[in-house]
């Protein structure tokens, strides 16, 4: 983006808040999330949008361009380095008091950044980091997998067991969705950038942790997830969660952090689950065609093949997390071997 862009889409007056978007080869995608930054009911005066294109080859740039007349916008390019390294430079870039993490692929509720700023504002205190709820687009709500993963399952959001107004523990610092004071990250802790995907919220939050991290849970501040996962495209996404986690399971030795990253019992699941692992993943793959050739035909799912179905992709995606695990294990364990 010019120069001249910048300049005239910043403005002087100091913002309350602070929109970082990491993107990455989803122009399409962004050129939503900025559209809905443009109806929001906190008045332009007091956020600002920062985008950190990180290496993206599309159109992200144009994108961005096109939304410097219509929002207080700052764009920044930088080498593919990762989710962390571009986290991290949209911290730095920013200047509101209030940085609110949100996703290339989830659009705002017209309320979304006033109920941020409102719950910081009743939560004054730096170490109170607020989240907000995630729902799927009325699009994609439909779809079995995107269900199961947000709803059932839980491999994506875990929404369904809290209650507005929760005050929860750093397991919640959820990236994406999770806003926290500038002020604390610059004290306290930045995003390690050893992490490109995956772990690296709530790494931070653990370190955040010792100096006494709160997150509140603000249901009314409202966004909607609109790109749908494919089957395929979740196992993948998994691997790289599971090989993210162990990184994670290597910087925090604590009993804590082995449990939740999955990294304590994953020999012993594998000794159980990876001679089978192709079996359990073509199942699943198999049953999910099934279940959108059902669908895509008018016709609806019935108790036993949707329970027949989320057995499988459970089975399937633990699998997939599992074996990430596994082969970064291995890959650190190769690089010991050769020190």
């Amino acid at each position: 983006m010019p120069d001249s862009l910048l300049r005239t889409s910043r403005s002087s007056v100091k913002p309350v808040l602070s929109v970082v978007i990491c993107t990455y080869n989803r122009a399409p995608l962004l050129d939503r999330v900025l559209d809905s930054l443009c109806r929001q009911t906190l008045p332009l005066r007091d956020f600002e949008v920062v985008i950190i294109n990180d290496g993206s080859i599309d159109d992200t740039e144009a994108v961005s361009a096109s939304y410097a007349s219509k929002l207080p916008l700052r764009y920044i390019y930088q080498r593919n380095a990762g989710l962390a390294s571009a986290k991290n430079h949209g911290l730095f870039a920013s200047r509101g008091d209030v940085v609110l993490f949100l996703d290339d692929d989830d659009i705002a509720g017209e309320a979304l950044l006033e109920e941020h700023v409102k719950t910081h504002a009743a939560f004054p205190a730096d170490n109170y980091a607020v989240l907000g709820y995630t729902a799927l687009a009325q699009d994609i709500s439909d779809n079995p997998l995107m269900h199961f993963i947000t709803e059932v399952g839980c491999f994506l959001f875990s929404y369904p067991s809290l209650k507005h107004g929760d005050i929860l523990d750093y397991t919640y610092f959820w990236g994406g969705r999770s806003s926290c004071k500038r002020s604390l990250l610059l004290e306290f802790g930045v995003f390690n950038p050893v992490f490109r995907f995956g772990a690296e919220d709530i790494e931070l939050g653990y370190r955040l942790a010792k100096q006494g991290l709160r997150v509140v849970y603000n249901e009314h501040a409202v966004s909607h997830t609109i790109r749908k996962i494919d089957f395929d495209g979740f196992c993948h996404r998994l691997e790289r969660q599971g090989a993210s986690n162990y990184v994670f399971s290597q910087l925090h030795p604590e009993p804590e952090i082995q449990h939740w990253s999955e990294v304590a019992d994953s020999e012993r699941n594998w000794s159980m689950l990876g001679g089978h692992y192709r079996a359990i993943v073509k199942s699943a793959r198999h049953l999910d065609s099934m279940a959108n050739l059902k669908l895509a035909s008018g016709l609806n799912l019935d108790e036993g093949m949707r329970n027949l179905l989320y057995r499988a992709y459970w089975a399937a995606f633990k699998a997939c997390k599992i074996k990430g695990i596994m082969k970064k294990k291995a890959a650190f364990a190769m690089l010991t071997e050769h020190k």
